[in-house]
């Protein structure tokens, strides 16, 4: 047993000891806590330890509200108070663009919710078989241990509700291998959508889901069918409306979501004049909502299932190959962020404005600073928490060309 002192956050929200010089990674703390740690993994330059006890309690730590939070894995933040979360991210990002980027910039206050509860409108459960009986839930962090769970704190109150009907005729299900069940709700009409992967639902299952659900999907084996209701589900954002597939991406938090698309809008600066491309388009959440007031907008997107009116490939490949020139230019990458191949494409066709969504502050920095050693000026980082509770932050980049 070792008593350390908790001296910082890193960015999936475990705290920062040192034992000995050795860095000692211990969840659920909070910076100025002295803990008492037991180590469970110790490598060369690196340890992680659990907290067994707390020797001295920060003033902001709070009782988790969630029954399952220190065994699920799904939040890193619900021991500390909302507020000192959103100052946390913050801090996050303006230190990891230090460190990373080597740009030292005032990272603005992050976007917060009033009620960080209860936000998402999709979730995955996991599903395994023990002793003749069915867990559903989430799988512990870091581990291949499913922990079942009744409800989750985080989901709209229709999904926990859908969630409690399979749990009750579980005996119903019939799984395979990495079954799951996805479940998705819409803000119009108040739908809800339902896919069941690798399980087969039982007749009386499916009888009283379709009662809740407006599209019950099943996948097996790589095929996709409908079970019962409509093909596609309608969201409403900004002021346009989606329809959505099982397999469509979709931010998660419908009022987090409304915020970010505002903002888009606003660094994009439009007239009515502008051409914009909007890369890793998805659905069109900002093309389509940005349209009436540029010129022309194009999206790149390698989904052919996410899009209708774009064109299909990888951005790097595309791009380069366009007559288009763009003066404006949206990029929200996958975690991984920019190839450097695109990021050349990029610049090549020089914009005037580009706007970067990313939830990955660390590839972010990267690739900012490509951006703004080849003549662009850094004008806005703002932060914005999409998913509360939770380690991920989402930020939008404001550059402008010199």
């Amino acid at each position: 047993m070792l008593n350390l002192l908790i001296e910082n956050i890193n960015h999936d929200g475990e705290g920062i000891a040192r034992n000995k010089g050795k860095v000692v990674f211990i969840p659920f703390t909070i910076v100025g806590e002295q803990v008492n740690v037991e180590i469970v993994e110790d490598k060369k330059y690196y340890s992680r330890g659990i907290l067994k006890e707390i020797v001295t309690k920060s003033s902001h730590r709070i009782e988790a509200k969630c029954p399952y939070y220190y065994n699920c894995g799904g939040c890193s933040y619900q021991h500390m108070a909302y507020q000192m979360q959103t100052s946390l991210k913050q801090k996050i990002v303006q230190n990891t663009f230090k460190r990373i980027g080597g740009i030292d910039f005032e990272v603005k206050e992050l976007i917060g919710m009033q009620k960080p509860w209860n936000y998402r409108n999709k979730v995955t459960w996991h599903l395994v078989e023990e002793q003749k009986s069915i867990k559903m839930g989430f799988y512990r962090m870091r581990s291949n241990i499913l922990i079942d769970i009744q409800q989750c704190t985080l989901l709209k109150p229709v999904l926990n509700e859908v969630s409690h009907i399979i749990r009750e005729m579980i005996h119903e299900l019939k799984i395979g291998e990495k079954s799951s069940i996805m479940i998705r709700h819409s803000n119009d009409l108040n739908k809800v959508m339902i896919e069941f992967i690798n399980c087969i639902p039982g007749k009386n299952l499916l009888k009283k889901l379709s009662g809740k659900a407006h599209s019950i999907y099943l996948q097996q084996r790589g095929s996709l069918k409908l079970l019962f209701g409509e093909k596609g589900l309608t969201q409403r954002t900004g002021h346009s409306m989606f329809i959505l597939g099982p397999h469509d991406f979709f931010q998660i938090n419908p009022e987090q979501n409304e915020k970010l698309i505002h903002l888009v809008c606003q660094y994009l600066d439009l007239s009515g004049t502008e051409k914009v491309l909007d890369a890793y388009c998805g659905v069109g959440t900002f093309s389509i909502n940005i349209a009436r007031d540029a010129f022309r907008v194009l999206g790149i997107d390698s989904n052919l299932q996410a899009i209708n009116n774009a064109i299909v490939g990888s951005c790097e490949h595309v791009l380069v190959n366009l007559k288009t020139r763009f003066n404006r230019i949206i990029v929200d990458p996958p975690r991984a962020g920019l190839k450097e191949a695109f990021i050349r494409s990029i610049l090549s066709v020089c914009p005037k404005i580009i706007v970067y969504i990313s939830c990955n502050p660390s590839t972010l920095a990267r690739d900012i600073k490509q951006f703004i050693l080849n003549d662009y000026k850094l004008i806005d980082i703002q932060p914005l928490d999409m998913f509360p509770q939770t380690s991920n932050i989402e930020n939008i980049v404001l550059l402008q060309k010199i």
